[in-house]
């Protein structure tokens, strides 16, 4: 029995980095000359569209027409627009970041989330880490620095990707933060279901899709155009990365998640050597293998407890040695 459960975990732990790994890779193959020409607001709006048919098609199953009506109701909306809204920002940041750089690079520079992460829990929650940990935390963030230096050509001429390393620190500050205000304002909501509470979220970020879309993105196609069937293994891989974050997430404690995300780092580096899209480079690889050394010293750090000696201290009699 024990070991069925053990083999239960495996499996959902490497679903859970294939899925964290699959998802920059199918984006790189969407990209026309290294460039996203379809709306970047599109797949992520579709997506969350997939989510919440999804989540209410669940509700049905448990609670018949009750829980779809649960699904829709107005109790809460304004906190879960507000919570939509920073995950739909960090959508289009996440887009915007592929744009600019490969899904390799991204990977590794999401891990800088353990760091951003550990400040705001600092300022939010008054959450403090240990010094062990700030230390580990400024290890990844050099590590990080080092590996996006070296894929960008370091001294040989390539350029840092400024811009996309912009993006994506903004992505993981406004992840970070839609994370941390998730955790405080949604235990108010204990009564309602978690399909009505995820139905809801999902609702929100479509409707902040469609805001930032008008704002941001003023063109003469149609909203749809570039769509091919890369782009819709996109939106596909979307509402996959969401549903599995929603559900597996609960199934993985906060150390196996890191764990799981740092070694999406190593599947992407692997996988675009067998696609024929890089070639193979020991410096970038050992230092994406350093990241995640790195973040799995970070766990158990936390972990780490200097336990008080049981019983009384032993004291060495000297003049009884001594005869």
């Amino acid at each position: 029995m024990a070991g069925q459960a053990a083999k239960g975990a495996a499996l959902i732990f490497i679903v859970f980095v294939l899925s964290r790994a699959i998802h920059p890779m199918v984006i790189d193959l969407s990209k026309v000359d290294g460039k996203v020409l379809y709306s970047k607001n599109a797949p992520a709006m579709l997506s969350q569209m997939g989510s919440m048919l999804f989540v209410n098609s669940v509700a049905f199953y448990e609670d018949g027409f009750k829980g779809v009506k649960e699904c829709w109701q107005v109790k809460g909306f304004a906190t879960f627009g507000l919570i939509g809204f920073w995950y739909a920002f960090g959508d289009l940041l996440e887009m915007l970041s592929m744009g600019a750089m490969g899904g390799g690079v991204y990977q590794v520079l999401l891990q800088s989330k353990l760091l951003i992460t550990a400040v705001m829990m600092k300022h939010i929650k008054g959450t403090n880490q240990s010094e062990l940990q700030w230390y580990v935390l400024l290890a990844v963030t050099l590590a990080v620095s080092a590996f996006v230096i070296v894929d960008s050509g370091g001294d040989s001429g390539g350029a840092l990707p400024m811009m996309g390393v912009a993006f994506v620190l903004a992505k993981v500050a406004v992840s970070c933060y839609a994370a941390v205000l998730s955790d405080t304002q949604l235990k108010g909501f204990a009564s309602m279901s978690t399909s009505a509470k995820l139905s809801q979220m999902s609702l929100a970020r479509v409707v902040c899709s469609i805001l930032l879309m008008v704002g941001t993105e003023k063109s003469d196609k149609p909203w749809l155009h570039n769509f091919d069937m890369y782009t819709w293994i996109v939106v596909l891989s979307f509402v996959t990365k969401s549903l599995l974050t929603l559900y597996l997430l609960k199934m993985l404690d906060s150390i196996q998640k890191n764990i799981g995300e740092a070694l999406a780092c190593i599947v992407i580096f692997l996988g675009n050597i067998a696609l024929g899209s890089s070639v193979f480079d020991l410096c970038a690889f050992l230092l994406a293998v350093l990241v995640v050394v790195l973040v799995r010293i970070y766990g158990m750090a936390g972990k780490a407890k200097v336990e008080a000696p049981k019983g009384p201290t032993p004291v060495l009699d000297l003049e009884k040695g001594k005869k």
